[in-house]
């Protein structure tokens, strides 16, 4: 019998711990407050085929990588894990563009329709009015 609850605990407290969210900006992805965004690689670690993410939503300053829980930079297999990861968090692909000058491919996504965003707090934040398309 105890061996049998052993195993249980060890997988069910393995699955917890490999159950975790993506980070931009110490912020899960998921609960970004935005409609669009803008996703491109960097290389990985050296020596590596995997790739990084860099995440531009609006935020200014340095653009920030795709983090786990402990702030370390995920690396991914390549762009298609990347877009299925984001679609999951509600995001979909409207466009590709390629950057003539270091090639790189820069993907642009947006919320999906019917998402419903994290909502957060109001605060440092600007309303918009579409009705007179200002502030």
């Amino acid at each position: 019998m105890k061996p049998k609850f052993f195993l249980f605990a060890l997988f069910f407290f393995g699955g917890i711990a490999l159950a975790n969210a993506q980070f931009v900006d110490q912020k899960p992805i998921n609960e970004l407050d935005v409609d669009y965004i803008r996703i491109w690689s960097d290389s990985g670690p050296l020596l590596s085929s995997k790739i990084t993410v860099r995440v531009d939503y609006g935020q200014g300053g340095r653009m920030p990588q795709i983090t786990d829980d402990r702030r370390r930079a995920m690396s991914f297999n390549g762009m298609i894990a990347v877009l299925n990861m984001f679609s999951k968090e509600g995001f979909e692909l409207i466009e590709i563009v390629r950057d003539s000058k270091d090639e790189t491919e820069i993907f642009y996504l947006k919320r999906k329709e019917g998402f419903v965003p994290y909502p957060g707090t109001a605060e440092g934040t600007v309303e918009y009015d579409p009705a007179t398309r200002s502030r």
